[in-house]
């Protein structure tokens, strides 16, 4: 009897933890909202760590080895073209019910908080559908052409001070998705 008491009282304690606590509505999360936490991790400006460029051509070049000899040398290129130098700066800001993301001195990115897909132009006049969305912690932006994707998945650290950018290209030319990560360090 002693023993049972003993048995049901940890569990009924887990029991009330459980039914006291008021996870973040599914609905919120799919529809981009952010937890506000991550919001302030991911706020201000983040400086690119030392040492990206050998980082992003070993991916280009793992990524492309296997295409034929003739294709090779082309998708390389265009990579890099697009990938080097990689992006020095990325500064987060979060104007009611949107995300605004600006690499560099380029102008800004806005997109609905929602998570709804925008036209933007590149400054070499390529279009994109971009989308911006919030998965649990991390924040993913997508650009998306008729030749392939980007992604951005902006993972914030533990200490609010760092943050790691992975980049993942994907191409019906190519033969894996190609993956990079580049440490970032917050601006004072």
């Amino acid at each position: 009897m002693k023993r049972t008491r003993l048995l049901v009282l940890p569990v009924a304690l887990l029991l009330t933890i459980a039914a006291t606590r008021r996870p973040v509505p599914t609905q919120l999360l799919a529809q981009g909202a952010a937890p506000v936490a991550s919001q302030s991790t991911l706020q201000g400006t983040f400086a690119l760590e030392p040492g990206a460029d050998p980082i992003v051509i070993k991916a280009i070049t793992d990524g492309t080895a296997r295409m034929n000899f003739i294709k090779r040398p082309i998708a390389r290129s265009r990579l890099k073209k697009t990938n080097l130098p990689p992006y020095q700066t990325v500064k987060f800001e979060y104007p009611p019910s949107e995300i605004s993301i600006q690499m560099d001195t380029r102008k800004p990115i806005l997109t609905p908080a929602d998570g709804k897909s925008i036209k933007w132009t590149r400054e070499d006049g390529e279009v994109f559908d971009v989308t911006t969305v919030w998965e649990q912690a991390n924040l993913k932006e997508t650009f998306t052409a008729g030749d392939g994707s980007r992604e951005n998945l902006f993972e914030p650290g533990a200490d609010g001070q760092t943050m790691v950018m992975q980049v993942t290209i994907r191409s019906p030319q190519l033969p894996a998705p190609i993956v990079y990560r580049l440490n970032f360090r917050k601006k004072a």
